[in-house]
C-alpha cells in the first residue's frame, strides 16, 4: 500500500522540527506550549488543517492530518497534542450555526480553540442564549486559546426544559471570559499546558452552541467531504497518529540501547541476544502492522467519504481506530481504546530487561496523567 497525503504539509510539519526539539524542554519546564512553537505551528498553516477554506482554513484530508501529527509527535509528543486538540473543536464549529462559525474566524484562521469533553458546566437558558457557570478539567492549550469550548448541560432551575431544548450543548467561550486556574502539576505531558478552566455566569449566544447529538446539518461553510467524514475517522486521525510516534521513538531508543548494554551477569551486549531480538522485532511488528492498518483505512474511508458512500465510510472508519496489533479483543463499546501506559513501557522495557534507565525525554514526555509529581 501507498500512503498518499499532502506532502507539502508533511514537509512544513519537518522544517519545523528543530524548532520544536529546541524548545520542549522550555515547554516542560513551563508547563505550556512554547511561543515559538506555537508560532511556528501558525506560519507552517498546521492549525488551520481543519478549517474551511471560506474562512480562510486548509481544509485537508484526514490522511494528511494524521501523517502531520504523526510527524509533529516524533519531536514532541505534547506538541503532537497540542495541535491535535485544536484541529478536533475546529472540525466541530461544522455543528455551529454560520453566524457562529463566522465570529469565531472574523479575525482571520490562524487562532487556537482549546476544549474539553468530560466534565459538562451547567447551561442556564436565557434570552437569545445561555449563561455558562462551572470548572472544567484537562483543557489544553487553555494558556494560548482564543476561544475555550466546553459541554454544558442545560438545566432551568426547578422547572423542566422547554419543549425543543437539547439536553447539554457545546459551548464557545472567549478566552478572556474564563478563568485558567493552574492545575497541571503533573508527571507528563507537562507541556500541553491542560489546566482547569472556570467561568461564571457567562452569556453565550446561541449561535455560539450547538446540541450535544448525534445528527446535524452542517453549516454552510462545511459542505466538503472533510465535515461528512465519520467522527469515528476523526478520532482515528487524532490520537493513534501520536502513539505511533511513541511508539517508534520507543523502539529507535531501545535498538540505540541495545547497541552497547551489557546485562548483569553477561558478557556479551544486548544487541547479540537471540530474545532480546525477537521482542525488538514483534514490537516493530506491531508498530508497522498497526500503522499500516491506520492509513490503509483512513484512505479507504476517505475515498467512501468523497464518493458520497457514507455507510460504506462509516464502516470502515472503525476497525483501525479500535485495532489492537498484540492480539488482544476489544469491546463494542465505541470509542478508541488507547494502550495503557504499561503497553508503551512493554515496547522498549522488555527487550532491555529492568535495568533501562528512566530518561525524562522518554517517559515523561509520552505518558498523559495527573499524578503529582
Amino acid at each position: 500500500m501507498q500512503i498518499h497525503g499532502d506532502t507539502t504539509l508533511v514537509e512544513a510539519a519537518r522544517r519545523i522540527a528543530p524548532v520544536i526539539r529546541e524548545h520542549n524542554q522550555e515547554a516542560e519546564r513551563e508547563r505550556r506550549l512554547s511561543p515559538p512553537v506555537l508560532a511556528a505551528l501558525h506560519e507552517a498553516g498546521l492549525l488551520r488543517m481543519c478549517t474551511p477554506r471560506s474562512l480562510g482554513g486548509l481544509e485537508v484530508d484526514p490522511l494528511t492530518r494524521a501523517l502531520v501529527i504523526e510527524e509533529i509527535s516524533r519531536h514532541d509528543t505534547a506538541a503532537g497534542w497540542t495541535l491535535a486538540n485544536p484541529l478536533d473543536w475546529a472540525y466541530l464549529c461544522a455543528r455551529l450555526p454560520d453566524a457562529g462559525a463566522e465570529e469565531i474566524y472574523g479575525r482571520g484562521a490562524n487562532i487556537v480553540i482549546a476544549a474539553q469533553l468530560g466534565r459538562p458546566m451547567q447551561a442556564a437558558p436565557a434570552s437569545g442564549g445561555y449563561r455558562i457557570t462551572g470548572r472544567a478539567p484537562f483543557v489544553s492549550n487553555c494558556h494560548d486559546a482564543n476561544w475555550i469550548a466546553t459541554t454544558a448541560a442545560v438545566i432551568a432551575g426547578d422547572q423542566p426544559r422547554a419543549e425543543g431544548e437539547p439536553e447539554a450543548v457545546m459551548v464557545y467561550l472567549p478566552r478572556e471570559s474564563c478563568e485558567v486556574i493552574d492545575t497541571w502539576h503533573v508527571m507528563g505531558m507537562r507541556g500541553t499546558g491542560s489546566n482547569d478552566v472556570a467561568v461564571t455566569d457567562v452569556f453565550v449566544p446561541t449561535a455560539r452552541t450547538f446540541p450535544i447529538a448525534p445528527d446535524f446539518t452542517p453549516g454552510s461553510h462545511y459542505r466538503g467531504p472533510l465535515y461528512r467524514f465519520p467522527v469515528i475517522g476523526i478520532v482515528g486521525s487524532n490520537l493513534p497518529p501520536l502513539l505511533l510516534a511513541v511508539a517508534r521513538n520507543a523502539i529507535e531508543e531501545v535498538s540505540a540501547l541495545a547497541q552497547g548494554k551489557v546485562p548483569v551477569a553477561r558478557s556479551t551486549p544486548l544487541r547479540e541476544r537471540a530474545s532480546a531480538q525477537a521482542k525488538l522485532a514483534r514490537a516493530e511488528a506491531a508498530l508497522r502492522s498497526g500503522r499500516l492498518l491506520l492509513y490503509d483505512t483512513l484512505s479507504e474511508t476517505w475515498q467512501a467519504t468523497v464518493a458520497g458512500k457514507c455507510r460504506l465510510a462509516e464502516t470502515k472508519g472503525r476497525p483501525a481506530a479500535r485495532h489492537d496489533p498484540r492480539g488482544e479483543q476489544r469491546g463494542e463499546g465505541g470509542g478508541v481504546d488507547v494502550p495503557r501506559r504499561g503497553h508503551k513501557r512493554d515496547l522498549y522495557e522488555k527487550p532491555a530487561g529492568t535495568l533501562l534507565p528512566r530518561r525524562p525525554g522518554i517517559e515523561a514526555s509520552c505518558v498523559r496523567c495527573r499524578d503529582p509529581v
